[in-house]
């Protein structure tokens, strides 16, 4: 901040940039040999699906759970998104995954999310795309510290998209990262980030640079790149990440053992596979045995109790599939996605709350919940 220099491409040299040390930092933490800092996740995505070669009028295949930032980066490179059900707990259905797979020979590339950080069987998925020729990239917005059988999520994909959102586990306010062991996807995303000239030299994780020079010759710029404070920000939560899941996941425990204990008939938290490391960031459950006005009752009694849980089917949430057709994405009957989010809910886990703080909103949406099921006034 003294010295003025924001831009990354201003620091002296790769040593005294932030990004570029952060990049460093982030490509250690989860075992790739790349990263690049971007301004966003969406940019990251973009990035990565570009540097796979997805191209105007191809057809991605990608959760019809998510965020909306998947289908509208996917529309933003003129590309079609592809929809593929949700199971009860959250992830992608791969039993429809492969019948939309045969539904669109064309497709070529699976943009796989793990929403709030929740882990499909990442072995089936790659036996999958190995048998139809489909390319991964993974989307682990929700997954920094979340891991498949010990190790970081992300590193079964070709490329990976990361973000460092104010939601995330790592929080610099905006931003991500793209990871890859791909030499050539390296120096591509270098410059698609918005590298220019020579300014390769500056980022301390990259790969040779005669390819670096190709790349400087045939990628557009698209600047968005991460700037040296939100890189400053985020580099000692990354150093201890390892410390902080365990809190995440220890008031985790303490949430989901009220629920359990106190409305277990009515609330149910999905597991994950065991083979999935898994942070405790967010809290999602669904309700079972009610009706849409037991499930609006739920909504309203916690809302004014002070938990605003957010219902995945309102109108206004950008993971409900119907709401991106408003955005012209193209329109898939996901009946089975659409029962497990008409009583499923959200909750950020937030981490400067105290302890005592995660059993007493449990208690709220407990009683809540118990409200709504007629078990009490």
């Amino acid at each position: 901040m003294r010295g003025g220099r924001l831009f990354r491409y201003c620091a002296t040299s790769a040593e005294t940039s932030q990004v570029s040390q952060a990049e460093k930092e982030f490509a250690s933490m989860v075992g790739q040999k790349y990263a690049l800092g971007v301004n966003s996740c969406s940019s990251a995505i973009m990035l990565a699906l570009m540097s796979v070669g997805v191209e105007p009028g191809d057809q991605v295949i990608t959760n019809g759970f998510t965020f909306t930032a998947l289908p509208s980066t996917i529309m933003r490179l003129g590309a079609e998104p592809v929809l593929v059900e949700a199971e009860q707990n959250l992830t992608m259905d791969l039993d429809d995954l492969e019948t939309k797979i045969a539904a669109f020979p064309d497709a070529k590339v699976l943009l796989l999310s793990h929403m709030r950080g929740k882990v499909a069987d990442m072995d089936r998925v790659v036996e999958i795309c190995d048998a139809n020729g489909l390319t991964l990239v993974e989307d682990c917005a929700h997954c920094c510290g979340v891991t498949w059988k010990g190790k970081q999520m992300g590193y079964m994909a070709k490329v990976t998209a990361y973000s460092t959102q104010s939601d995330k586990v790592i929080n610099s306010g905006e931003g991500g990262f793209i990871t890859t062991d791909d030499d050539e996807i390296a120096a591509k995303i270098i410059y698609l980030s918005g590298c220019y000239e020579r300014r390769y030299g500056k980022h301390a994780v990259r790969p040779a640079d005669d390819l670096c020079e190709v790349a400087m010759a045939e990628m557009p710029n698209l600047s968005c790149r991460m700037n040296e404070v939100t890189a400053a920000v985020m580099r000692p939560l990354i150093k201890n990440l390892p410390d902080r899941v365990g809190d995440y996941n220890r008031r985790y425990e303490s949430v989901v053992e009220v629920l359990k204990r106190e409305a277990g008939d009515v609330i149910v938290v999905p597991t994950q596979d065991e083979r999935v490391g898994t942070v405790g960031d967010h809290l999602n459950f669904y309700l079972t045995g009610l009706d849409d006005e037991q499930n609006a009752l739920f909504r309203q009694t916690a809302v004014a109790m002070g938990v605003p849980v957010s219902w995945f089917q309102s109108k206004v949430n950008a993971r409900w599939h119907v709401n991106w057709r408003k955005y012209g994405s193209p329109t898939f009957d996901l009946p089975q996605t659409d029962a497990v989010l008409k009583f499923a809910y959200d909750l950020k886990m937030p981490p400067y709350f105290a302890d005592e703080d995660f059993p007493e909103f449990a208690r709220v949406i407990a009683y809540a919940a118990n409200v709504a099921a007629g078990k009490v006034e």
